[in-house]
């Protein structure tokens, strides 16, 4: 594999080569250097709102990690976050030769085809074999019509309506595949209020900590269980869709879709149930 994946790489190579022609007019490479000049975090937060916008800290580890970041051009507005499957924090098995997309968010199918454009482009360069996507009607997860504008087909499924989307760029390569045993994973994070959480958020994180003690005040067992690597993320994500995710007493009841008040609710009738 080509180079050095972490951003770190002193080697000298023009930016405008061959494989990343079609797509340097149309976004730019978020890196430590320029993070605060692009506005990244800014606009991330905008367009994710509290469902996980990253801390500078946390994204400058990632970038040590090979994580990637591409932000359209004005005017245009949307941002890809992408990793190499080994530094993935999808919840997705059998990826090391595939760079997974992490989060993409933009206005119009354009705007999709040309981040997908840019991620692929890296790919490419670095020898990978494919670009994957998670998709489904999940709030945190773009549309299954969007990324099939941009020549992306269907690979896989699993519950909830998402499913894993990919595009081949030299193979043959092993499918990846998305978990399928949740309630295994839900059982195995053990008794009580479980809030799952990823580390880089720290709203969420505040959230979670929140809620865990409230729930204690009503007498449950309740903790927060912090996804602080790539690895754990693959390993034990609660959901497929979302790093956020409220388990009780092995069964899932929030997996980043409801808001903060609805899941406080949903606890509270949950307490009051098991309490009769």
């Amino acid at each position: 594999m080509r180079g050095n994946l972490t951003g770190m790489d002193t080697r000298k190579r023009p930016e405008n080569g061959a494989a990343m022609a079609r797509t340097v007019s149309k976004t730019i490479t978020v890196s430590p250097p320029n993070l605060a000049r692009t506005g990244f975090l800014a606009l991330e937060q905008e367009m994710l709102g509290t469902s996980g916008p990253s801390c500078r800290e946390w994204l400058l580890q990632r970038f040590e990690e090979g994580y990637q970041v591409r932000l359209l051009r004005p005017p245009a507005r949307g941002f890809v976050e992408f990793a190499p499957g080994r530094a993935s924090w999808r919840a997705l098995k059998g990826a090391d030769q595939c760079v997974v997309v992490q989060c993409l968010r933009a206005d119009g199918a354009q705007s999709v085809a040309d981040l997908l454009r840019a991620t692929e482009d890296w790919a490419r360069y670095f020898d990978f074999s494919a670009v994957m996507i998670v998709v489904g009607s999940h709030p945190c997860l773009p549309a299954p019509t969007a990324v099939a504008r941009a020549g992306y087909s269907a690979v896989g499924e699993t519950s909830g309506g998402v499913s894993l989307y990919g595009k081949f760029l030299q193979g043959p390569v092993p499918l990846p595949t998305l978990p399928q045993n949740w309630r295994a994973r839900w059982a195995a994070l053990g008794p009580g209020l479980i809030v799952q959480c990823a580390a880089r958020s720290p709203e969420r994180l505040d959230f979670a900590r929140d809620l865990v003690a409230r729930a204690e005040k009503l007498g449950m067992p309740a903790r927060v269980d912090l996804i602080e690597t790539a690895a754990a993320a693959r390993k034990s994500l609660a959901t497929a869709a979302s790093p956020f995710a409220v388990v009780l007493n092995g069964d899932c009841i929030d997996d980043g879709q409801l808001s903060d008040f609805q899941i406080w609710q949903a606890v509270r009738q949950r307490a009051a149930a098991t309490s009769r």
